[in-house]
């Protein structure tokens, strides 16, 4: 355990490895030691909050947190407690979060600084937030990516990437919304605080703006969708009507050969010397006269234009 005691600004930051350290640290608070006892059997996000209790408000739960980068679930989670003048934290490991984001550093260094146990806190939840953004950068240059090949080329591989997107912002609001959830929890516990902090403000913010983001990718994913979907359908509907053209012009063809194709003995057709070239002359002129009554009701359309083998936007 690592101490943080700040006698001129009255507060205290508490750090444990584990819960069981916590809670030996912490036996004679029975509430804190339940509290780091309780804690061992949660792995998800959790949270609980306090209030109408006066100085005896807090907040405390288990927050998802770490690298959380896209090509895997690094993610690590962390036990809190937040209370008037003390907060508590178990397994928060800056190193795993400021490795894969040097930017966070910086609010981290701030969190022991701050004037009062919350604004250390949503420095935490700040400096926590930070590897989101940058996780954002990579979604959006992927996001560009796959448009300019939509562009190009859209093919039926088009909808896995989209869907493998849409999976990851999944991901990312994910991990985002339980702070969310934090921030209402203390203002809740906590509302004349975090009227006149400003770091909230600041925290409120940064929410603001990864919620924009997120909502904003969602839209343009929802569009990409709706876009490969009606490809697909004019996708479909081509080989349809290149299918249903193919088969009615054979049609002459097929019929004419099962007429002669017939085992009777009295076919005078098979005596005739130019008979072979009669049925072929026969073939032709009526498969040819099939497609110039297509051509002429339009239903060829741009079936048999060079420009046509692949869709290009």
């Amino acid at each position: 355990m690592s101490g943080s005691d700040q006698e001129e600004q009255h507060w205290r930051w508490m750090k444990f490895d584990s819960c069981e350290q916590a809670s030996e640290a912490l036996g004679e608070q029975p509430v804190l030691a339940r509290w780091a006892r309780n804690s061992s059997s949660r792995e998800v996000n959790y949270l609980s909050a306090i209030s109408l209790q006066g100085e005896r408000n807090a907040v405390f739960g288990t927050l998802v947190s770490g690298r959380a980068d896209e090509e895997g679930s690094s993610s690590s989670f962390f036990h809190f407690l937040l209370r008037d003048k003390e907060l508590y934290t178990i397994g928060f490991d800056e190193e795993a979060i400021v490795a894969g984001c040097e930017k966070a550093a910086s609010f981290f260094e701030h969190a022991e600084d701050a004037d009062t146990p919350l604004d250390g806190f949503i420095h935490l939840l700040a400096g926590i937030m930070e590897p989101f953004f940058e996780g954002m950068d990579r979604f959006e240059a992927k996001l560009r990516e796959l448009e300019d090949s939509l562009q190009e080329r859209n093919g039926g591989y088009m909808f896995h990437r989209i869907v493998e997107l849409r999976a990851r912002l999944l991901h990312w609001s994910g991990l985002t919304r339980p702070i969310r959830e934090i921030r209402y929890a203390l203002e809740e516990a906590f509302p004349e605080q975090m009227e006149e902090s400003r770091i909230h403000k600041a925290l409120q913010s940064r929410l603001e703006r990864m919620i924009m983001l997120q909502d904003e990718y969602s839209r343009e994913l929802e569009s990409l969708l709706l876009l490969e979907e009606n490809l697909s359908n004019y996708r479909g509907n081509e080989i349809m009507k290149t299918l249903t053209v193919f088969t009615i012009l054979c049609t002459p063809m097929m019929a004419i050969g099962a007429i002669w194709g017939m085992n009777f003995k009295n076919m005078p057709e098979l005596e005739w010397k130019a008979g072979y070239w009669i049925a072929l002359g026969v073939i032709g002129g009526s498969t040819l006269a099939v497609y110039v009554w297509m051509r002429a009701k339009g239903w060829m359309g741009d079936l048999l234009r060079s420009d046509n083998r692949r869709e290009k936007m």
